[in-house]
């Protein structure tokens, strides 16, 4: 720990087994660690003071609002809190063992230092920081499943993003119009499921990039978008006929576990919120019925 007074670190963690990962918050009064981390990526994200990392042959400098992906690698790390109280950092420990990871990442020899998707990187911190805020809260969703398993399903996604390289340099890929309609026969089958593109690709019998370059060759998106939107159609169904009693049911039928997400990107698509939506329903299904008391 660093010299002064009131020092302290504190580490909040929450693991996805299923996927090998773990997310990390780390609030410190500064320190320094020295590792030999040989099976784990690392992505460190300060979002409070800053992080210097040296390995055998370079250092590097986090800034708060940058990230790091480090590969297996022996490094010493020190983390000081600048001009703030504290430091606060978020992590991702990522199992190179584990069989999702070996999926989207490219398994060989890893450089210590390993590029990161910027236009990626907010929206995996805004991840982060909604796990912990919901996993805070009085009425944690994330524990149970099914949102568990779904929740889990959009953090290997994120991670995918982060390291997801520039489709242009890997060999073209002719688009694929029966891949893709594969594809979305087994989206359309298995929404409510924790899906992933890997998963989506190997119920196909191809890869990933095969998938995601098909999807983007043939119909402007992403598989991850088109998934998405198949999940917000169903559940605008499910809300209009009122097939649950909570949005948050209903959310989870069509496999949405980021509840705030799915709110904000219902109200864009469709102008209201999904409770307006559901209230409408069921009021005007309770109109029916007692119409229909009366008549008899």
């Amino acid at each position: 720990m660093s010299k002064g007074s009131n020092r302290r670190l504190r580490v909040t963690s929450a693991d996805f087994p299923s996927i090998g990962t773990s997310l990390l918050n780390v609030v410190s009064s500064g320190h320094e660690i020295d590792l030999a981390d040989d099976r784990f990526l690392t992505v460190m994200i300060p979002t409070r003071g800053r992080t210097q990392v040296r390995m055998e042959r370079s250092q590097r400098t986090i800034q708060e609002g940058a990230a790091l992906a480090l590969g297996p690698s022996e490094r010493w790390t020190r983390v000081e809190k600048g001009a703030h109280r504290e430091f606060r950092a978020s992590l991702a420990k990522i199992s190179l063992d584990a069989v999702p990871v070996r999926q989207i990442l490219p398994m060989g020899e890893f450089d210590p230092v390993l590029p990161i998707a910027s236009s990626a990187l907010p929206g995996f911190k805004a991840l982060i920081q909604y796990m912990f805020s919901d996993l805070a809260s009085a009425f944690p969703t994330l524990i149970h499943r099914p949102a568990s398993d779904l929740f889990a399903a959009l953090v290997i996604e994120h991670v995918r993003q982060l390291f997801l390289g520039d489709p242009a340099t890997d060999p073209a890929v002719r688009p694929q119009t029966a891949l893709v309609r594969r594809a979305e026969e087994f989206m359309a089958a298995n929404l409510g499921d924790p899906l992933t593109v890997p998963m989506i690709a190997d119920a196909c019998g191809v890869t990933a990039r095969q998938l995601q370059d098909a999807f983007r060759r043939t119909v402007g998106q992403t598989p991850w978008e088109r998934l998405t939107a198949r999940r917000m159609a169903k559940a605008r169904q499910g809300l209009l006929l009122a097939e649950r009693d909570t949005v948050t049911g209903i959310a989870f039928d069509c496999g949405f576990s980021h509840l705030g997400r799915f709110a904000q990107a219902y109200r864009a698509e469709f102008g209201e919120a999904p409770s307006v939506t559901l209230q409408k329903a069921q009021a005007k299904t309770g109109a029916i019925r007692t119409s229909s008391t009366q008549i008899g």
